[in-house]
Order: structure tokens, then C-alpha cells, then sequence
């Protein structure tokens, strides 16, 4: 892997707005993971998305198209950023990737944000992708286990690795630390 491209999920707009609280681009495990990655020789982006707590597919795929996406990176999502990964690369089947790594992903469902995960998951996905990883906490949210299931069926290739007591992979929530070793392992 010679770079990753980290990216943040969907915080509340509340959450976003607190001045007191980090950015979601600076915030729980990323940065850590960020570090780690560079000081192993990986050019590490953690874009930050516009109006993260309310995601469009198009501005955040502006974004995310500045960044090199080729044979060599591997791309980590959490939340919705794990769901713009599946959608960004189920729609560039010309693009292959060393690895995708997500963490506690979602999917709207109820379609609350417009057309963000109107979309089907490539079948054909696991072709350009070396290696799938679903980090999935058993205590998260229904609608992340609803996620995770759908991941499963949709790729049965991907290795979900099931964990307890990690919530939502928020610091302050469920983890205590910014550490997420496991992550890091997988990569």
C-alpha cells in the first residue's frame, strides 16, 4: 500500500456545530490512524467533507476525486464514509484498489439523505478489491447490523470482524482511547 485515503462519517449537525467538539475528519481513531500509517511510509488524506451532517454523494465525491485512487491504496470509511466507498466504488468499475476497511458502516435506509445510498453494490466488487474488512461492533446501532448484513450478502468475500463493547468507534461514546489497534492490524 503506498497511500490511504481515510474518511469520516456522519456526525450530527449538533455534534458538527459544537465548537467544543473535533471536526469529524479530526476526530475519534482517524488521526491515529493517519499517524501510524505515515510513520510506516503510506501517504495518508483524511478529506473533510462539506456539510458532513447532512451528506450529498456528489459534493463529497468532488472531494474525495482530488485524492490518487489506484492498485496501490487502500481506502478506510467509517460510518458514511464507509457507505461513500461501497457507492464511489460500485459505480467506477474501472478503478481497483489494494483494500477497502470499513468500520461500523452505514446505510440509510430510510432514505433520509436525499440520494446519498441510492445505489447497489457491485457483485462484481471483490474482482478489484485485494482484500474486504468490515469492523463491526455487536453493541452498535440496529441500522449499523442491518448495514453489516447487507455488506455480507452483497459481498460474501469481505472478513467481518466482529467486536464488542466499541459502539459507533467514538471516542467518549463507547471507546475510551483513539487507538484502534485491530484497524491497524487489518492493514
Amino acid at each position: 500500500m503506498n497511500n490511504a485515503i481515510i474518511l469520516h462519517g456522519k456526525p450530527t449537525r449538533e455534534r458538527y456545530e459544537n465548537s467544543e467538539e473535533p471536526k469529524p475528519h479530526v476526530a475519534n481513531w482517524l488521526p491515529w490512524l493517519g499517524r501510524q500509517l505515515s510513520t510506516r511510509g503510506v501517504d495518508v488524506s483524511i478529506p473533510a467533507f462539506p456539510f458532513p451532517y447532512f451528506p450529498v454523494y456528489k459534493d463529497w465525491k468532488e472531494v474525495f476525486e482530488t485524492n490518487h485512487v489506484g492498485e496501490d491504496t487502500a481506502l478506510i470509511g467509517h460510518s458514511a464514509g464507509a457507505e461513500f466507498i461501497l457507492r464511489w466504488l460500485s459505480e467506477n468499475k474501472d478503478v481497483s484498489v489494494e483494500q477497502i476497511a470499513l468500520v461500523a458502516p452505514y446505510h440509510d435506509f430510510a432514505s433520509k439523505y436525499a440520494e446519498f445510498s441510492e445505489y447497489n453494490i457491485d457483485t462484481n466488487l471483490s474482482r478489484r478489491v485485494g482484500r474486504i474488512t468490515v469492523l463491526n461492533s455487536l453493541d452498535d446501532d440496529p441500522q449499523i447490523q442491518a448495514s453489516v448484513e447487507r455488506i455480507a450478502i452483497g459481498l460474501p468475500v469481505a472478513r467481518i470482524i466482529e467486536l464488542d463493547g466499541y459502539g459507533h468507534f467514538r471516542i467518549g461514546y463507547n471507546m475510551q482511547t483513539e487507538e484502534l489497534p485491530v484497524l491497524l492490524d487489518v492493514l
